[in-house]
Formats: structure tokens, sequence, C-alpha cells
């Protein structure tokens, strides 16, 4: 996905001069944005109430740019640029974001919903750390360091959006970092092709060689271009699992939320674990297709949502509120 142009990245954002606060202007130009940029995002986010989606939208602003920063690289791509950019970030929110930060008018909005939603700064401290580890090739040696990973590149996302939706509660707060976890391990699953193209790998390395693979092997059976062989397919079967694991751990949590936040997050959620049906469905070859989610799809889930959603307001489902540990195998 293309990092947005200055311009286009500065509609985002206007300033209501009679409240004299900043506010997310939502233009058909940003919608068009949202709409290539994130797709799944853009379709579930439009379900959010008109007093939350200014301030759900600064955050992923926030996000959004800064994981493009790092990972969209163009030949003018610099990371000293970007590692300094990130460090200027980290300084702002280390002194409370009371001055003027890298990206303006960008960060007088993300100062606004931190206060006024009480988020914590640690979380974005968190997600700048996932993003500094990226700035240069690594490879995961356990999945308990590729959990680490998927909770700062997504989990504090989820974890910000559980406070901006005013949820607070324990057991919300462990669904949300599962949910983002979760999305997080799908978008590493069907990005697989992709990110050995540029380098990456991010399947950690003692699962491959239970499965007898290596980084090696993963390039050739890449490079080939004659499909995946059963090592392959059994190792991705075995992490789809294990990410269908975290979002059973992480969508229960939508029913913690105020009604009127549910639709739109268990629709995102549910979207996002579809990719995953998508890679069981293309046999787990991910090498050399990338999974997604058709429009009908997403209508479709859609539709099923809103009927969970009023079923549940009607009192006609049951979900527990106690919170289940997921244990992740190894």
């Amino acid at each position: 996905m293309k990092r947005m142009a200055q311009a286009e990245e500065e509609a985002f954002f206007c300033v209501d001069m009679q409240r004299g606060q900043p506010y997310v202007f939502m233009s058909n130009q940003v919608e068009h944005l949202f709409a290539i940029q994130g797709k799944t995002f853009h379709f579930a986010a439009r379900f959010f109430p008109k007093v939350y989606r200014p301030a759900v939208v600064t955050l992923y602003a926030f996000f959004r740019l800064l994981d493009d920063l790092v990972d969209e690289r163009s030949e003018n791509w610099s990371i000293d640029e970007v590692r300094q950019e990130l460090q200027d970030w980290q300084t702002w929110l280390q002194k409370g974001c009371v001055f003027s930060s890298p990206r303006e008018p960008l960060g007088t909005s993300l100062a606004t919903v931190i206060r006024t939603h009480q988020i914590p700064v640690a979380l974005f401290a968190d997600f700048l750390q996932g993003l500094f580890s990226d700035l240069e090739p690594r490879e995961f040696a356990t999945f308990e360091e590729l959990a680490t990973y998927c909770y700062q590149a997504a989990g504090t996302v989820g974890l910000a959006m559980a406070h901006l939706l005013s949820t607070r509660s324990p057991q919300a707060l462990m669904a949300a970092r599962h949910l983002g976890i979760a999305m997080q391990l799908t978008n590493i699953l069907r990005d697989v092709g992709g990110d050995l193209a540029h380098g990456r790998i991010y399947l950690p390395q003692d699962e491959l060689a239970r499965f007898g693979l290596s980084s090696v092997a993963l390039h050739q059976l890449f490079q080939e271009q004659k499909g995946i062989d059963e090592r392959f397919r059994s190792l991705m079967c075995y992490q789809v699992k294990r990410a269908h694991l975290a979002y059973q751990a992480g969508l229960h949590g939508c029913w913690l939320l105020a009604r009127e936040c549910r639709l739109p997050v268990l629709l995102a959620g549910r979207l996002y674990q579809r990719i995953l049906l998508q890679i069981e469905q293309q046999g787990y070859d991910v090498l050399h297709k990338r999974a997604a989610t058709s429009l009908w799809t997403k209508a479709r889930e859609a539709g099923l949502v809103f009927l969970l959603v009023v079923l549940w307001q009607r009192g006609e489902g049951e979900v527990g509120t106690e919170e289940k540990e997921v244990f992740y195998e190894n």
C-alpha cells in the first residue's frame, strides 16, 4: 500500500475555530483514500457512530502513516530519516504531547484523542518499538518472540481502540489485545510470499524446523513457482489454527462493548478471520497468492453481524463475560 502524499494526509485534518479543537474532517477524497489503503477498516469503520468516528480515524491515520513509513520503501527511502522520525515521535510522546509533533496537524489531533479518551501513552510507545524492530531484516526464533511483535504492531491498536470506546474492564482489555494479535497474525500469514520478496520472514524459525523447513527452503519454494509442498501446507495449517484460537479469545470481547460499538468491531474481526478461511480454501498457498475478501463477502458478513448484534441485544444469545485464557501450543 502506498504512503499518502503530504497534501492528502493534511486532508484528514482541519481545525474547528469555534471550539478551538482539532477534529478529523472526512472529505470524499479522504473516504477514497480509506477505501484504497484499508479496505477492511474502511468497510467496518463506516458503522461507528458519528460521535466516535473522528477519533477512530485519527488513530487509524497515526498507526497507518507510521506503519507505511517503515514498510513502503521507495527509491528515496532512507532508514536514517525514518528512524529519526520515529525517535521524534517517541520524544513527543514522552514529553506529554505538548509541543508540535513531527507531522502536524496529525499530532495535535492525536494529542486531543489521547487526552479526551485517556488512552495510555505507553501503548503508542510499544507500537513504536515494533516499528523500530522492523527497520532492518530480522528473524523470530520462537512464537513467543513473534507474539511480542504482534502485540507491538496490533495488540496496541486493539487496546487503544478499547480505551477510545470507553471499555476498560480487565476482560475487555485482554480480549482487545488478543483480537489485535489475531489480526496481525492474519496479516503475516497472508503476506508470507510478499514478505519473502522483500527479504522478510516472520514465521518462527523453530516452527519452520519442526515442519522440515528453513529460511532457505522457503525462498526456494517461493522462487521455483511450482506451488507449495506438504511441509509448507502442514506448517500453514498449524499457523492458521493458532490464529483462529486468537480470534476465539478476542471476538467474545465485542459483547463487552457499548451496544452502538459492537457491530463495527465484530465486523472488522470477522472479516479478518475470513482471510484465514480464504487461505484454507486456496490450499494454504500464500507464497504465490494473496488471500483477500470480496465485496460480496463483506456485505454478507455485515448482514450476519447485524443479525448477531440484534439477537444479542434482545437477549437471545449467550456469551460468557469471564475471560478465558488462551494457550498457544508450541
